[in-house]
């Protein structure tokens, strides 16, 4: 399934384990006191991604905007974190090619 055409589509928006899920956590971010009564933007996470499109109760987790783009990055941060380093050898430019637009050179010293 196509994640970005799921996620604009009116399956996902009118997902019964979405809308049970923000109902469930009383429409409030869990882990701030965040809420759709006091005018912010609450998000259904996914806690997996094995079932995407039929998901079932316990893969999403509400949380408003702020806090899901925190626990996106952190997860993101674990992930890579969890690589292996390549090595220098594998990370060359090819012949006569800068690795940077001198337009950013001040931007980077």
């Amino acid at each position: 399934m196509n994640y970005l055409a799921y996620m604009s589509s009116q399956a996902w928006r009118n997902s019964p384990v979405r809308l049970r899920e923000f109902a469930a956590a009383g429409f409030q971010c869990r882990l701030c006191p965040n809420s759709h009564a006091n005018g912010h933007v609450l998000e259904a996470h996914h806690r997996t991604y094995e079932r995407l499109g039929s998901e079932v109760d316990g893969d999403l987790t509400t949380l408003c905007h702020e806090c899901h783009r925190c626990v996106t990055s952190m997860l993101r941060a674990r992930r890579y974190a969890a690589l292996s380093l390549p090595h220098p050898r594998d990370c060359r430019a090819p012949e006569n090619r800068e690795l940077f637009d001198e337009s950013t050179k001040g931007a980077l010293e």
